[in-house]
């Protein structure tokens, strides 16, 4: 419960830092140059960090294994400047296996960390901000994470007065995490594509999850997973909410590359148009509820319109029935996309495939 004689704190320069600092949590896997970027911006940070906990993915293919010792290699290079644990998997997790379970062994030592992962590199203030951060709202089980990435929606960017804002959708480029709020979710439990609304049709909508709830749909119908969208609607159901940067004090530097799994194309123009390198962000929210335009939840016609901008989305029945019955004044909008986007449906089937 929510201890209201706590003050919430307005400027983050005043926040003290933890007495005993986090550790920073790295995943990485065969991107040995990424990494060596990365690290040199570690380097660099304003305050560094004690230790570097560093989980390095086992090899998929022959191919793999030289990479991968080339960046263990980095990291003990690296350790004449910041102590780095190197946990080097004897098989191959896979990117958010390997995530979760760096989680769950760090958060049986550690009360809180300082995440990134080996295409996020961090401007100067990063870590520094981050510890100060999970200082200040530590006493708020409400808040599950801090994050040194975000993306603004363009209906609320000339409505932020604050360095900070309170969001309903988690930025996994670069993070502060509690181990209470970890253990609270019950990931470390459930599978890293645990659901516990039961499929994406029923997934909150707002102007944020919308785009979560797209994700969310196409990982079901191709059977793959995202540590990111697990824990974001994880947090939804729990009532959460996460403090997330009006600026970015990450760049992500992955796309394109031959080894990313997720982002394999050219960066698109939103990827990195908030970073700054001199964002040292310092104001923080007056309260902790979200803002009115980021808490309205969508009519079942403005999450259709966005399905329908977005593309390659059908209803099977399940869907179909859910809309229905949340969004009954958009039943005609409803039936209209489901028949639309029936072919798709029906192309599925005849491939065998999951609809």
């Amino acid at each position: 419960m929510l201890n209201t004689e706590l003050i919430l704190p307005s400027s983050l320069n005043k926040v003290p830092l933890p007495q005993e600092l986090p550790p920073l949590v790295m995943t990485l896997f065969v991107r040995n140059e990424l990494l060596s970027a990365v690290l040199e911006a570690v380097s660099k940070q304003t305050l560094l960090p004690p230790k570097i906990i560093a989980f390095v993915d086992g090899a998929k293919a022959e191919r793999h294994e030289a990479p991968i010792k080339q960046c263990i290699e980095i990291l003990k290079e690296f350790s004449a400047i910041i102590p780095v644990e190197i946990i080097a998997r004897e098989s191959n997790f896979g990117c958010d296996n390997n995530v979760f379970a760096a989680f769950n062994e760090v958060f049986s030592s550690y009360s809180a960390i300082v995440y990134l992962e080996d295409d996020d590199l961090p401007n100067p203030y990063f870590y520094e901000r981050m510890c100060r951060l999970l200082q200040a709202y530590q006493p708020y089980p409400k808040i599950f994470s801090v994050s040194g990435y975000a993306t603004i929606p363009k209906e609320i960017k000339e409505l932020t007065q604050t360095d900070f804002i309170l969001s309903r959708r988690l930025f996994g480029w670069g993070l502060g995490l509690w181990a209470d709020r970890w253990q609270e979710l019950g990931l470390g439990v459930h599978s890293h594509g645990y659901n516990p609304y039961g499929q994406f049709s029923k997934v909150p909508a707002t102007i944020q999850t919308k785009h979560t709830i797209v994700n969310q749909f196409f990982l079901e119908k191709n059977r793959q997973t995202d540590w990111i969208i697990t824990f974001t609607i994880a947090t939804l159901n729990q009532g959460g909410v996460h403090i997330i940067p009006t600026k970015s004090l990450i760049k992500n530097i992955g796309f394109g590359h031959a080894e990313s799994s997720t982002y394999r194309g050219a960066e698109a123009d939103w990827v990195n148009a908030n970073y700054d390198t001199t964002f040292c962000p310092d104001s923080l929210p007056s309260t902790l509820e979200l803002m009115p335009e980021l808490a309205r939840m969508l009519t079942g016609k403005e999450l259709i319109e966005h399905f329908t901008k977005t593309g390659g989305i059908w209803f099977d029945r399940v869907a179909l029935s859910d809309f229905i019955r949340r969004y009954p004044k958009d039943t005609i909008t409803t039936l209209q996309f489901f028949a639309k986007n029936l072919p798709l449906l029906v192309s599925r089937l005849r491939r065998g495939l999951i609809v």
